[in-house]
């Protein structure tokens, strides 16, 4: 039976308003009734506060919860030498953060999410495998320590779907690496979920579960950019309109997925990722509400 979870990215809003700490949305979630958490670090400063490591553990202590993921946004492609050596410095601080943590996954990503559509091609992905595979082992080396899992997401433009995800999966076998399935970024190139995430499913170590409105290219919502997934309407990759929405109430069909997910026998985190407009403390948790009885149903 697979744990039901939150991303505190979910409400990461609360932290940059300085409304909540990280502390008490730790604890918040936790009330909601999620069963793990995975942290991220937006409006949470993990290096530059070292105490925040001791202060999340000990709010997750107390709520009786426990802190399961931590994810990070990360960039390997199309730098420079220095570039490229700073990024694989940085995210090692981050794999000690984790570690710390005490947690057994973490995300980390491996292409830059504002990079321009028109570089996402094949082709480039073919160019940039080695380097891809090469950086996620020297990864999983340094995280075996810890006894952590590096977890490759489907995320953003370019290292995204079911096909070019399950080449690095390939190509990993045998390391301590796994995929973070993202239910609803297959939408962002333009690929249906129901369908991706059987493709994917047998790589899945954690799973993160979102929701989109979808509208087609010709049918323009107002207020829309490219790369401003947070909020508002962005454009995939042949040119649809996404927004997040609340689990179940979007375009995705997510009985289905849930149903893939679940017959699949899958049982590892499974967290909600809320990014829609309304407000997050609402969506967040009726996401998770949707989550359960959904999974209960199919």
């Amino acid at each position: 039976m697979p744990k039901f979870g939150v991303s505190i990215y979910s409400v990461c809003r609360k932290f940059y308003s300085k409304e909540w700490t990280p502390m008490q949305g730790i604890r918040w979630l936790a009330e909601q009734g999620a069963e793990a958490i995975e942290l991220v670090p937006f409006g949470i400063d993990f290096l530059g506060e070292p105490d925040m490591i001791d202060k999340c553990l000990a709010a997750a202590d107390d709520a009786r919860v426990k802190i399961e993921n931590f994810s990070l946004n990360a960039n390997f492609l199309q730098l420079t030498d220095d570039e490229y050596l700073a990024e694989v410095a940085r995210v090692k601080q981050f794999i000690d953060v984790s570690g710390r943590l005490g947690v057994p996954t973490m995300r980390v990503d491996c292409a830059g999410f504002r990079r321009p559509i028109e570089t996402n091609t094949t082709a480039n992905f073919l160019r940039e495998l080695p380097t891809i595979v090469k950086t996620y082992q020297e990864l999983c080396d340094y995280a075996a320590q810890y006894g952590i899992t590096i977890l490759l997401e489907n995320h953003g433009f370019h290292v995204n779907g079911s096909e070019r995800t399950a080449i690095v999966f390939e190509h990993m076998k045998g390391k301590n690496f796994g995929g973070q399935l993202d239910c609803g970024n297959f939408v962002c190139v333009d690929e249906r979920p129901e369908v991706a995430i059987k493709k994917n499913i047998g790589y899945a170590t954690t799973i993160h579960m979102k929701d989109f409105y979808i509208r087609p290219e010709n049918r323009d919502p107002g207020d829309a950019s490219q790369f401003n997934c947070s909020n508002s309407w962005f454009r995939s990759v042949a040119g649809s309109y996404l927004r997040g929405s609340i689990l179940a109430q979007g375009d995705l069909d997510i009985p289905g997925v849930i149903a893939t997910i679940k017959h699949a026998g899958f049982d590892g985190n499974i967290f909600i990722e809320y990014e829609g407009m309304e407000d997050c403390e609402y969506g967040t948790r009726v996401s998770l509400d949707n989550l359960k009885r959904i999974w209960a149903q199919v």
